[in-house]
């Protein structure tokens, strides 16, 4: 326990220091004075250690008494570098030459380097040769035995001495009275402080020096920095008073709140920090215990009683987080570490509670930010699977009904790639702020919750499949008007996917599954809409992960087929070229339509690997046949964005121009307006695809988003009108219509024109009354197998 008191005793000066700096403002003379400090407390711990015999063997206490010892050896030079801090910052310039060729940055560096020669002799034992065991009446310790090159250590004690002297006469030539005084005064201190330190050389001072030694540091600097001119006494009964009012002053002037209290509860100090925060003086708290004040505020007499009986000394060091209520009613959270220690033989306790409000606080922000998005400030994703699970265990023990409503925005991607994030951003906002909006006017059970990106979901309790329909029609009408972000309106829809408790699952995961299955099949079916979840579509996704399955293995097992559809001259009814189109038959799954794969190739990836097996087969087909015919042929070639993107495609293209040894004119490539999306570098990548001499035709045109601008920056020499405008145009004006603007178009850019899906006469006579160039379609003929169409519509040689 000595032990403990020893080390508590170290932190003192640590403490001084503390104030120091704080008193002084963090200047670099208090800075100094600090690391004195410190090394005066390592010096100590070092000698704490010889007391801890109970505690720790022999070579422990070597090893630690050896790393501390680091403490006692820098105080030499440290006190050299005050020496040089006084004259580089507080003498005159005059006083700055005499002094500076003794005391100057390279003598300060060379006393540090012999401190640490010193200390690092120490610990070989031609420095500390061993330690011997001596107990004197009920003192206990262990005595460092000096060896061969102990001398050295002695050494930089005259060191100290000289070097204490010198800063002694610097400090005369300080101008500032104030300063002056203090620098003598601390010097004075310093070398008396060390002088008792020294008798820790003698067994008989039981080491106690050390003690006194670092009380004596402590107490001058705090005195001297505090402008006390107190007397200092010759005896050691005062010293030890001073002692006493010296625990008081730091006690104080801590901005933790510092008490102890006996075993009984009663308060035997406080500083005046806790006692403000208590709302009592000093005087009145001292010897009582907390009952006792509480019965004073609200004249309970049992809470006297009741506070006997509970409090409890601790039997050990420990710290614990609690909230305090102050006098003002404020709640105060503070971290309060209790250690139990002995005062006159008798049991007490010592308190040091920080106050921790505002980490408590920060912590309170980090828990909401853990659970909430940080854009929109909605519940996130863990939130939202807590409270799920929360509102199912709930609903099972109240056999109720619960609704689950999962939502994206359409197209919501098409914004952030065109338009930025930042406006992404600002929109899905507004969005959260109008749901919010909503659910606090008619819908106040409800909450929302964003999972990432543009995807939303909201827990309706106590809603039934019915309300859950209802509701999902309120939410889509609040999308009916515009969003106004920085000046502009943006309309966006949502697409919604609705899972009901216990109708479609009774887990969490089952419930989020289908719901997220509900809104992809709204998304399929045209977005902008709501969906309950159904069996039915289970069994549409299974189909899809099938056809996702089978596709992986599809190329490898030579599964895919080339039909090709021709196209025809409109001017001279004659076949010109042809488009080349994949079909699929499966094993498992027999003939699968290319609407249903095409789109998961995309997905996945696969449109990669695939599409270069189309590009090499269409080219070495075509090839092929303009030598086996007369009749030479165009090969139209669909590319998704994917392959233009990928780094490799137009490499890809001239390779499978030269291993089919195929003229590159015969070559077009259909590509679809989703590449305006990627305007600036799909430009470079056309280019590049120009100079390797093929054509490039836009297919679909007019269901996309491509706008005229970058129509005419486009490298193309085709436009392909899309057959849902070309379908029976002769019933539908608006289509008729908007099929002769887009031939209008395609002639003022100077493009040939084709138009698919041509099926009647009357179609195909208007457009060649309008002017269009070429037309493919069910009119002519249907897609056609290699042999088949090589047997209608090619002259064999």
């Amino acid at each position: 326990m000595f032990f403990i008191f020893l080390l508590l005793l170290s932190c003192i000066p640590v403490c001084v220091g503390i104030t120091i700096l704080v008193l002084f403002k963090k200047n670099k003379l208090s800075k100094i004075i600090f690391l004195f400090l410190l090394l005066a407390s390592f010096w100590h711990i070092d000698v704490s250690f010889l007391y801890a015999v109970e505690l720790f063997n022999r070579e422990t206490i070597m090893l630690f008494f050896k790393l501390f010892r680091f403490g006692s050896i820098m105080l030499t030079p440290t006190i050299f570098y005050v020496g040089y801090t006084i004259v580089h910052d507080m003498l005159p310039k005059e006083y700055q030459k005499k002094w500076g060729c003794i005391v100057n940055r390279t003598t300060v560096v060379l006393s540090y380097a012999f401190a640490l020669l010193v200390y690092i002799i120490g610990w070989s034992p031609k420095g500390i040769r061993q330690l011997d065991l001596i107990q004197i009446d009920i003192s206990k310790f262990y005595f460092p035995v000096d060896g061969q090159l102990a001398w050295i250590f002695n050494f930089n004690v005259f060191l100290f001495i000289v070097t204490v002297i010198i800063c002694l006469l610097i400090s005369l030539d300080v101008q500032n009275k104030s300063e002056r005084s203090f620098l003598l005064y601390f010097n004075i201190f310093t070398a008396i402080g060390f002088a008792i330190g020294y008798l820790n050389m003698f067994p008989s001072s039981r080491l106690y020096p050390s003690s006194i030694a670092i009380l004596v540091f402590a107490i001058s600097i705090l005195i001297l920095s505090s402008r006390m001119h107190l007397a200092i006494v010759n005896n050691m009964n005062k010293k030890l008073y001073e002692q006493k009012q010296f625990l008081f002053r730091v006690i104080d002037l801590n901005p933790n709140y510092i008490y102890a209290q006996d075993e009984n509860g009663r308060y035997t100090l406080m500083n005046k920090s806790y006692a403000q925060l208590m709302g009592f003086s000093f005087q009145d708290m001292l010897g009582k215990t907390d009952g006792d004040l509480l019965a004073e505020l609200t004249d309970e007499e049992e809470c006297i009683d009741r506070e006997k009986k509970t409090f409890k000394l601790p039997e050990k060091h420990f710290i614990k987080e609690e909230a305090i209520t102050t006098a003002s009613g404020e709640v105060v959270w503070v971290q309060t570490v209790k250690v139990p220690i002995q005062l006159n033989e008798r049991s007490a306790l010592l308190a040091v509670s920080t106050d921790i409000t505002e980490r408590k606080q920060y912590e309170d922000d980090i828990k909401f930010q853990a659970n909430h998005d940080a854009l929109t400030g909605l519940p996130n994703r863990r939130m939202f699977n807590e409270d799920l699970i929360a509102l199912l265990e709930k609903a099972k023990l109240e056999s109720s009904e619960n609704g689950i409503l999962f939502f994206d925005l359409d197209r919501f991607k098409y914004i952030n790639d065109t338009l930025g994030h930042d406006v992404g951003d600002l929109l899905l906002i507004e969005v959260s702020r109008r749901i919010e909006i909503l659910l606090q006017e008619k819908h106040s059970e409800a909450n929302i919750y964003r999972l990432g990106g543009d995807e939303f979901t909201i827990l309706l309790p106590n809603y039934n499949a019915v309300e859950s329909e209802a509701f999902a029609k309120e939410l889509l009408a609040q999308f009916i008007t515009g969003f106004w972000i920085a000046g502009s309106e943006f309309f966006i829809t949502p697409s919604i996917g609705i899972s009901t408790f216990p109708n479609d699952g009774y887990d969490a995961n089952t419930l989020i599954k289908h719901a997220d299955t509900a809104m992809y099949y709204v998304k399929e079916r045209g977005k902008n809409n709501y969906q309950l979840f159904t069996s039915e579509m289970q069994q549409h996704f299974y189909r899809k992960m099938m056809i996702e399955k089978q596709l992986r293995t599809a190329l490898d097992n030579e599964e895919f087929e080339l039909y090709y559809q021709p196209i025809m001259d409109v001017k001279t009814n004659n076949i010109i070229g042809m488009e080349s189109l994949i079909r699929w038959n499966n094993e498992v799954l027999g003939h699968v339509t290319p609407d249903e794969f095409i789109s998961i190739m995309e997905e996945t990836g696969l449109i990669i690997p695939i599409g270069k097996w189309i590009l090499n087969t269409a080219i070495a087909q075509t090839a092929s046949w303009h030598k086996e015919s007369n009749t030479q042929l165009k090969v139209s070639i669909n590319v998704s964005v994917k392959q233009l993107l990928e780094p490799t495609f137009v490499e890809q293209v001239r390779n499978a121009i030269v291993n089919a040894s195929l003229d590159a004119s015969y070559i077009v490539l259909e590509i679809t307006e989703s590449i305006a999306m990627y305007a600036e570098s799909m430009i470079e990548k056309l280019f590049e695809l120009k100079q390797l001499g093929i054509s490039l035709s836009m297919d679909d045109f007019g269901t996309g988003y491509s706008s005229l601008s970058y129509l005419n920056k486009y490298p193309l020499d085709n436009l392909k009108i899309d057959k849902s405008f070309v379908i029976g145009m002769n019933q539908d004006d608006e289509n008729k219509a908007l099929v002769k603007t887009i031939v209008a178009i395609a002639k003022q850019l100077d493009l040939k024109v084709i138009a698919e899906g041509v099926e009647g006469a009357e179609e195909y006579q208007f457009l060649a009354e309008i002017g269009c160039d070429y037309a493919q379609g069910y009119l002519f003929s249907k897609p056609l197998p290699v042999t088949a169409f090589k047997m209608q519509w090619l002259t064999v040689n």
